[in-house]
């Protein structure tokens, strides 16, 4: 849930800045804030501890790869595959 609000934010903020729609800027504006707040405090109920934070940073890079490919219809080369992968790869090395 929170990943999907946090890639819905990536795509309002993308949106503003490709349209200028300031309507965009405004949700992000909200979200944002209570996403990380929200996530803050759910955090030491459910115990998320590292892995709950990799799983949530991984699932924001996903989510905002796929919003750039399906809404944006960008085109992934194979070098911004290998730099996914290595973002994949430090997010983990960075949690452990």
């Amino acid at each position: 849930m929170i990943d999907f609000i946090i890639s819905n934010c990536d795509l309002l903020s993308a949106n503003w800045g490709k349209t200028g729609n300031w309507k965009s800027l405004v949700i992000v504006c909200i979200l944002s804030p209570i996403t990380y707040l929200f996530f803050g405090l759910l955090n030491p109920k459910i115990e998320l501890g590292l892995a709950g934070s990799l799983l949530v940073n991984l699932l924001i890079v996903m989510g905002t790869v796929l919003v750039g490919r399906f809404y944006f219809h960008e085109i992934l080369t194979a070098t911004h595959l290998v730099g996914l992968f290595f973002a994949f790869v430090a997010i983990i090395l960075l949690s452990t």
